[in-house]
């Protein structure tokens, strides 16, 4: 699955994520989770024309073009919101999920985007994800983690006993198997990633990774 929508700003208390404008779809879900792995919540439905958060004050908004979002110029929705206004820590990490809605219908979420707060966004430090990656018995059924920007010195350790954990770079693309609890696991040191693929192999896999911003701002 291709990104489906970005976060061209985040800022204490603002968070501007944009989608392509679909023909059809009526509604532009926002679901947010603490983690990866929990259940996401809906926080906003907007139409077609976005949605500002009451709480932003708009003159402190950028101008972003509309055609941002996509290859050929076409119209981009535009939601910006305070991650307070809906009881979100801003100071922590949060993941966010899309998903267009069509006469009622939800479609095809988006892959659980991770969220940094403003903080961590200076390439300062290491960034850590920790969670459960889904059993599956292929690289098709694996879970996709998409980065808020392209990160580097990516570091994997599968903490499960039993289970092997496997990790691909590409939707339904060549594993590295990381075999229970064991050393050396996965690492990137030189080379960018905005998405991982994960799934365990025998059964649901804990495991955690720490990396770094690729080209921090």
């Amino acid at each position: 699955m291709n990104r489906i929508f970005k976060i061209a700003r985040r800022r204490p208390h603002i968070v501007d994520f944009y989608t392509p404008f679909i023909y059809g779809v009526d509604t532009y879900r926002i679901k947010w989770a603490t983690n990866f792995d929990a259940a996401f919540t809906t926080i906003i439905n907007s139409t077609n024309v976005g949605f500002l958060d009451p709480a932003i004050n708009q003159n402190v908004l950028d101008v972003q073009p509309l055609g941002s979002m996509t290859a050929t110029g076409g119209r981009a929705v535009r939601i910006v919101f305070d991650p307070t206004t809906f009881s979100i820590p801003d100071t922590s990490s949060f993941w966010l999920q899309y998903v267009p809605v069509t006469g009622g219908v939800e479609g095809t979420p988006s892959a659980p985007t991770l969220i940094l707060p403003d903080s961590a966004n200076k390439g300062v430090g290491d960034v850590t994800i920790h969670g459960n990656a889904p059993s599956a018995v292929s690289s098709a059924g694996a879970l996709q983690l998409d980065f808020p920007f392209l990160m580097q010195n990516i570091r994997i350790h599968n903490e499960d006993g039993t289970n092997s954990l496997f990790v691909s770079t590409e939707q339904s693309g060549p594993e590295q198997q990381l075999k229970p609890d064991s050393f050396p696991q996965w690492q990137s040191f030189y080379g960018t990633t905005g998405s991982i693929w994960v799934r365990g192999g025998g059964g649901i896999v804990a495991f955690s990774a720490v990396m770094t911003l690729a080209f921090p701002r």
